[in-house]
C-alpha cells in the first residue's frame, strides 16, 4: 500500500512523474508540419500535455491506494499538508495559464464560437469535461465554469469560484448534452483535421458516441446522491439522439508514436519496481477470499505479468503479485512478477472503455433505472476487456472464465461489477480510484507497514494552489462536505460510502 512508511526510500514519485514529461511535444507534434488551423494545434496542446501525462501516471497515486499497483520501495501517496506535491502538481497541471491543456481547450471553444464551427465547439466541450471530471473527482469542489478563460480579461476569470461538485457534475452533463446536439446538427463542411485528430481521426460520429458515453459514466457516479434514472434510461433508449459506444473501434484510444515516452516501456529506469499487487493478481488467478469472483484464472492475467523467474526454472510458471504496504526493509517472501512484455509495449492510453460502458448499464439493469437483462450486459463488458488484449475468445480458458463469473454473478452483482470495471483499466487509476470510493469494492486493507489508519479518499487543496485564489478556496472549505476540514479523509459530494 502506498501511503506512508515506517522506513521510507523515496525519491520514485518525482521521478515518475516528471520523466513522462519529457520529450511530449517532440512526440505528438510534427515541427516540419504546417500550421494552418489554429484551432487543431490548439487542441494538440489541450490533449496531449494536460489530458495523456496526468491520466497515465495516474497509476502511481491513486492507482496505488486502491491496490491495483504496489511499488516496490515506494513512499508515494502520503498526501499530508507537509508533502503536497501530488495534489498540487495534479492541480496545475490542469489550471495552468501558462499554455495549459484547460486554457488551450477554452481558447479552442472561444475560436470554434467565433468561426461558428459546431464540430470544433463540441470537441473542446468534451474534453473539458473529460479533464475536469477527473480534477473534480479528486478534490470534489473545483473551478469549472469559468476556469481556463483568463484570456478574456474579465474579473471572474482571473480567480475564478470553486463550484460546489454538484453543480459542477451537472454543469458538465448539460455541457455534454450541448456538444452532441452541436456534433449532431454540424453540417458536412465542418471537419475535423483528420491528421491532427489523435483520438477519432476526424470521426464526429465516434466524438458523439464518446460524448454520450461519458455523460454514462458521470451520471453512474452521482446515481449513489441523486437520481439519474430518467437520465440514463433517455441515453440507453435512444441510439439515433444519444449514440453510445458500439464496439472496440469505438473507443477513444490516444497511441504514443515514441515508444521510448510510454511510461512502462521496458528501458525505462524505474520500470523494475512497478508492479501489479497482491490483490489485484490474487482476484485474477481466482483465489479464495472476500473479493473472489472466479474459481478459474483471468485470461488476461498472462497479457499483464510473466510469471517469476524462479517458478519458470522449477516448470510450474507462477504469478506473483507484489505485497501492497511494505516499506522498504520489509522485502516480499519471495520473488514477484515483472509487467509483461504486452504490457510494457502497449504504447496506448484509453480514455473510456466499450466494456466500462457495459458494466455501467449492467449495474444499471441491476438497480432497476433502465430495462435489460444485466447479467447480458455484464458478459458482454467483460468479453470486451478481454478481447482489447487479443485474446482468442474461442479459446477453452475464455470460454471457461465467461461461465464460470456469469455463473455466479446472481446475488453478487455489484460484486462482480465494481471488480471487473476495477480489473479493466489498471493503468487508469483514477478511474479504479473513483469506482472503489463510489462502491466500496474490492474490500481492501492496508499494509504492515502503512502509519495512517484509512486509505485516503481525496486529494487536498495544496496552500500553494489555494494561496492564488485564496478567497474562492475558503468558501470551498467551509462548507459541506468539507466542513471546513481540507484534510485527505474527507469524501467528495457523490461518495456516500
Amino acid at each position: 500500500m502506498a501511503l506512508h512508511w515506517k522506513h521510507s526510500v523515496s525519491m520514485i514519485v518525482t521521478c515518475i512523474l516528471l520523466a513522462c514529461d519529457q520529450g511530449f511535444e517532440e512526440i505528438n507534434i510534427n515541427p516540419n508540419q504546417a500550421n494552418n488551423n489554429p484551432s487543431m494545434a490548439l487542441l494538440f496542446g489541450a490533449i496531449v500535455p494536460g489530458i495523456i501525462d496526468q491520466n497515465i501516471n495516474s497509476h502511481h497515486t491513486p492507482g496505488q491506494f486502491v491496490q491495483q499497483f504496489a511499488y516496490v520501495n515506494s513512499s508515494t501517496g502520503t498526501l499530508n499538508l507537509e508533502d503536497d506535491f501530488v495534489s498540487r502538481r495534479a492541480w496545475e497541471i490542469a489550471y495552468s495559464e501558462n499554455d495549459g491543456a484547460l486554457r488551450n481547450v477554452e481558447v479552442l471553444r472561444d475560436e470554434a464560437q467565433k468561426r461558428d464551427h459546431s464540430a470544433y465547439q463540441a470537441v473542446a466541450i468534451i474534453l473539458k469535461a473529460y479533464m475536469l471530471s477527473y480534477i473534480s473527482d479528486l478534490f470534489g469542489d473545483i473551478p469549472y465554469i469559468d476556469a481556463g478563460q483568463v484570456f478574456k480579461l474579465e474579473d471572474k476569470y482571473w480567480f475564478p469560484v470553486y463550484d460546489p461538485q454538484r453543480v459542477v457534475y451537472y454543469a458538465m452533463i448539460s455541457d455534454l448534452q450541448k456538444a452532441n446536439l452541436l456534433l449532431k446538427n454540424s453540417v458536412e463542411s465542418e471537419t475535423i483535421d483528420s491528421s491532427r485528430d489523435l483520438l477519432f481521426s476526424g470521426n464526429k460520429l465516434k466524438w458523439r458516441k464518446f460524448a454520450n458515453s461519458l455523460q454514462v459514466r458521470l451520471l453512474m457516479r452521482m446515481s449513489n446522491v441523486e437520481d439519474v434514472s430518467s437520465d440514463l434510461a433517455q441515453i440507453f433508449g435512444s441510439s439515433l439522439e444519444f449514440p453510445v459506444m458500439e464496439s472496440l473501434e469505438d473507443e477513444p484510444v490516444f497511441s504514443y508514436r515514441s515508444a521510448a515516452n510510454w511510461p512502462f516501456n521496458k528501458s525505462s529506469q524505474a520500470i523494475s519496481t512497478v508492479k501489479l499487487s497482491s490483490t489485484y493478481v490474487e482476484i485474477m488467478k481466482g483465489t479464495k477470499g472476500v473479493n473472489q469472483i472466479s474459481d478459474t484464472t483471468d485470461p488476461r492475467l498472462e497479457k499483464l505479468l510473466d510469471p517469476t523467474e524462479a517458478s519458470i526454472e522449477l516448470g510450474n510458471p507462477e504469478y506473483i503479485g507484489q505485497p501492497v504496504g511494505l516499506s522498504s526493509y520489509n522485502k516480499p517472501s519471495r520473488e514477484t512478477s515483472s509487467l509483461s512484455q504486452n504490457l510494457r509495449e502497449l504504447n496506448r492510453f484509453y480514455f473510456m472503455t466499450y466494456s466500462e460502458l457495459n458494466l455501467i448499464k449492467a449495474e444499471a439493469i441491476h438497480r432497476e433505472m433502465i430495462s435489460g437483462v444485466s447479467v447480458d450486459s455484464y458478459k458482454e463488458g467483460v468479453s470486451a476487456s478481454i478481447e482489447r488484449y487479443g485474446i482468442d475468445m474461442s479459446s477453452t480458458v475464455v470460454t471457461n472464465y465467461l461461465e464460470d463469473i456469469t455463473s455466479k454473478y446472481s446475488g453478487h452483482e455489484l460484486k462482480h461489477i465494481a471488480i471487473q470495471r476495477w480489473l479493466d483499466q489498471p493503468l487508469n487509476g483514477f478511474e479504479g480510484y473513483s469506482v472503489w470510493r463510489r462502491m466500496d469494492i474490492p474490500k481492501l486493507t492496508l499494509g504492515p507497514d502503512v502509519l495512517v489508519s484509512q486509505i485516503p479518499t481525496r486529494y487536498f487543496y495544496s496552500s500553494k494552489t489555494m494561496d492564488k485564489n485564496q478567497e474562492n478556496a475558503d468558501i470551498a472549505v467551509k462548507r459541506a462536505p468539507l466542513n471546513g476540514k481540507n484534510t485527505t479523509y474527507q469524501k467528495v459530494w457523490w461518495d456516500s460510502k
